[in-house]
């Protein structure tokens, strides 16, 4: 009897494969963590040779029953695969066929490696999706939990980085969590999106043996089979979409660390980090570096390389399966383990932070940020705004002239600019009353922050259910 050859391919070569073809080929090491998944394709497959009578019920229990050992037998380090597997499922099979013989090489009938790689990638990127989902839950509380804390804590507002208008820091800290609660429904999105499954197109037109792929479909959580087999081996549409996400969500994340660099820095002092979540210099003892923030920029520029290659893989590429497609795996993985690292770190970082509120109302009205009550003071009373502008300038420029901020200009100075800026004028020039003005729908007036806080609360927890039922 001959021996069964170590590879899935090879009858009608005349000599084995160079070494550095194999070299470049083989990726069995580097996609082990599909193993769970390539079982739960092959156990699907499995059912539907039986269906098609190719093995009988005796045999599928076989081959199931092995496979889930295999699997656990991987899971645990007992097995792992070797230099001559070219890929994980040339592991699979080698070690079925092992284990029970001519049974285990029945198994790859009606069936091909590119729809099982489609599958397994796809399958896998499902399945952690609501977990990643959790991990950005729990960042959007530390975030919603710090500014429930200083929703009456004011602070500076910029725009172009320079003093624009006082708002609240809680509505600051909002504002970079509406972003991220939008990337959590952007992983919902895709969930729903990539729920065709692609088992049973085999290797582009479809099997002639597993005739029923709507089965497989149900057994592996999707919600329908493929519609066009070509399509269903060829498209990594759903990996871009994926590495979009994951894209935008370190982004968004990113925006934020770079805040926070400069809200830990001397010069700005809005908060202190808490010691586990910085380091320190090995030659300057007083330093005390927001590492977290700084390393979750690179990342994002990472991903954000890993969203660019899998889209030019699939520019220009003609249909149907090609193996520049084998970059989704290294991009897909990459982009898990960095959401993985950044995520929690970054939670821990922004629930542990120190708020130093005083030093945020000091700098709050510098900058003449209390300029655009004037205006609308002015308008107000009926003074067209472009001219209530003209007029708001004035002052300012005579306040720098003379020294005074607008808190503290008095009423004699007001009417020397203009005899329209009464006294009643002064009632509206503090911090205060500049936050509460902003009262409308989504403002910073801190009631409604709280309100929005409580909306957003609430989308988190009905997220966070969603997430967590998907993982049952």
């Amino acid at each position: 009897m001959n021996e069964r050859p170590a590879r899935l391919w090879g009858g009608r070569f005349r000599k084995p494969p160079d070494p550095s073809l194999m070299r470049l080929s083989s990726a069995a090491g580097a996609h082990q963590r599909l193993v769970p998944q390539d079982v739960a394709g092959s156990l699907a497959h499995a059912a539907e040779l039986e269906r098609a009578g190719l093995i009988t019920a005796a045999e599928r229990a076989e081959i199931a029953a092995t496979l889930e050992a295999i699997r656990d037998d991987y899971l645990a380090g007992r097995i792992a695969t070797s230099a001559a597997d070219e890929d994980i499922h040339t592991f699979l099979e080698r070690v079925l066929v092992e284990r029970i013989g001519e049974t285990g090489a029945k198994l790859r009938a009606g069936r091909s490696r590119n729809d099982q790689a489609a599958n397994n990638l796809k399958l896998y990127l499902r399945q952690e999706t609501p977990r990643l989902v959790l991990l950005v839950c729990d960042l959007l509380d530390a975030l919603a939990g710090q500014a429930a804390r200083h929703v009456d804590a004011v602070s500076p507002g910029f725009t172009h980085l320079q003093s624009a208008q006082p708002v609240t820091f809680g509505h600051w800290l909002m504002a970079h969590a509406q972003p991220l609660l939008r990337d959590v429904s952007r992983f919902r999105d895709f969930l729903s999106r990539s729920g065709e499954s692609p088992l049973g197109a085999a290797a582009l037109a479809g099997s002639a043996i597993a005739l029923n792929p709507a089965f497989s479909a149900r057994q592996l959580g999707y919600a329908a089979p493929f519609e066009n087999s070509v399509d269903a081996v060829s498209a990594r549409d759903h990996v871009a979409e994926f590495l979009f996400v994951a894209a935008m969500t370190l982004t968004n994340l990113s925006r934020l660390a770079e805040e926070v660099t400069l809200w830990a820095s001397r010069q700005f002092g809005w908060i202190e980090l808490d010691d586990a979540f910085a380091t320190g210099s090995s030659i300057m003892p007083q330093k005390k570096n927001p590492d977290i923030a700084e390393l979750s920029r690179g990342r994002a520029a990472r991903v954000t390389g890993d969203l660019m290659t899998m889209l030019g893989a699939l520019k220009g590429l003609p249909l149907a399966y090609n193996r520049d497609l084998a970059e989704d795996k290294h991009s897909g993985f990459d982009a898990i383990d960095v959401l993985d690292a950044v995520l929690p770190a970054f939670t821990g970082l922004v629930r542990d932070m120190t708020v130093r509120v005083e030093r945020l109302r000091a700098q709050a009205g510098e900058g003449f940020s209390l300029a655009t009550e004037v205006a609308d003071y002015l308008a107000k009373k009926g003074i067209p705004f472009a001219e209530a502008h003209e007029i708001t300038g004035a002052l300012v420029r005579y306040c720098e002239d003379m020294g005074l901020t607008l808190e503290t200009i008095g009423p004699a100075d007001l009417a020397a600019v203009d005899p329209r800026l009464d006294a009643g004028l002064k009632a509206h020039l503090t911090l205060d009353a500049a936050v509460s003005a902003r009262s409308g729908h989504g403002g910073t007036a801190p009631e409604r922050v709280r309100e929005q806080i409580a909306r957003f609360e609430a989308r988190v927890a009905e997220a966070r259910a969603w997430a967590e039922g998907c993982s049952q």
